[in-house]
């Protein structure tokens, strides 16, 4: 049986969430700083100043927390993991996020005593918009200090590749590597499950002051510079390597993100049209992107989720659809 979830907002420091109001359902969408849904997640979202306790944990239909199902059926739900290690999510920009980066598993290990960093990758599912990616070449840590402490954003946003993006773009993001989304970006985000970052901007573009663990989250603010990777690349270097083309499979489906770009998750797009059916081997997670049908029985429609337990081995869809399914390997 899969397991149909219901939305989890998340409050975060910048405006956006409209394009996924339209696609949920809601009746009136609106901008707020609630811009992004997690889907089938057991993260809980690290807010400092706005803590909530429990926010980012998804919810069934019937009110029961993802994390509690999983924790009374693990082998059933898991496999032989010991916890789910997958985060996926839509996010939605109505203003350019701060710079920030993403530890890496190694770092995340030594500095914040996790067995996970926040590799990620996103799945562009609107028409436009903006992303800076990766440390042009000559950055220097102390020049990345030195424009922090000064504040100079304009230069920090000078040092990173500026790139436009396009709806069905696939961007891979390594732990390490200095990004920021610009303002109207709505996108499908698959990354290690932590929020682990560091950030550079003391107040974000819409004038939130950020505390100051917000910004080196808790590593202090010398520390937190060890976490970019500052392996400078030209521009047509960072899109052969970020940048992904999807491989074609068989039967309208399509591998997005494999083990040849990460051991840290795996994405597919799968288009039904009519009746298909799909084998899975792993547990993982569905969002349905555009259309309606059903599920293993299920009814599915534009913005539905579904948790894939490890026992349930195969989709069996109808309808006209498109869908992002991701898995932890």
């Amino acid at each position: 049986m899969l397991y149909k979830l219901t939305t989890t907002r998340v409050y975060r420091t910048y405006y956006g969430g409209k394009n996924i109001d339209r696609v949920t359902g809601v009746l009136k969408p609106s901008i707020t700083r609630y811009p992004e849904d997690w889907l089938a997640s057991v993260t809980e979202a690290f807010n400092p100043g706005h803590e909530v306790k429990g926010e980012g944990l998804s919810k069934t239909e019937d009110g029961k927390y993802l994390a509690d199902i999983i924790a009374e059926n693990k082998s059933e739900m898991l496999g032989s993991d010991d916890r789910m290690k997958l985060l996926f999510k839509m996010l939605d920009s109505a203003e350019r996020l701060v710079i920030q980066v993403h530890p890496t598993v190694e770092f995340a290990k030594k500095y914040f005593n996790s067995d996970y960093g926040k590799t990620e990758c996103w799945y562009v599912l609107n028409g436009g918009g903006t992303v800076y990616l990766g440390f042009k070449p000559d950055i220097t840590k102390e020049y990345w200090k030195e424009l922090f402490y000064k504040q100079d954003i304009k230069a920090m946003l000078d040092c990173l590749h500026c790139f436009d993006v396009h709806k069905g773009d696939m961007i891979f993001i390594a732990g390490g590597v200095p990004h920021a989304i610009g303002a109207d970006c709505f996108i499908a985000e698959l990354q290690e499950p932590t929020d682990l970052m560091a950030v550079t901007e003391r107040v974000t573009p819409s004038g939130v002051k950020l505390p100051d663990v917000k910004l080196h989250g808790g590593l202090g603010f010398e520390k937190m510079f060890d976490c970019f990777n500052y392996d400078g690349m030209e521009r047509a270097e960072i899109k052969e390597k970020y940048f992904l083309s999807p491989k074609f499979l068989e039967n309208g489906r399509e591998l997005l993100v494999g083990s040849d770009v990460t051991d840290k998750f795996r994405l597919e797009k799968l288009t039904v049209s009519g009746e298909n059916e799909f084998a899975v081997s792993d547990y993982g997670i569905v969002l349905i992107t555009n259309g309606e049908g059903t599920i293993n029985g299920q009814a599915a429609k534009i913005g539905d989720r579904f948790f894939i337990p490890f026992t349930e081995k195969k989709l069996s869809c109808s309808g006209n659809m498109d869908m992002l399914v991701c898995f932890s390997s």
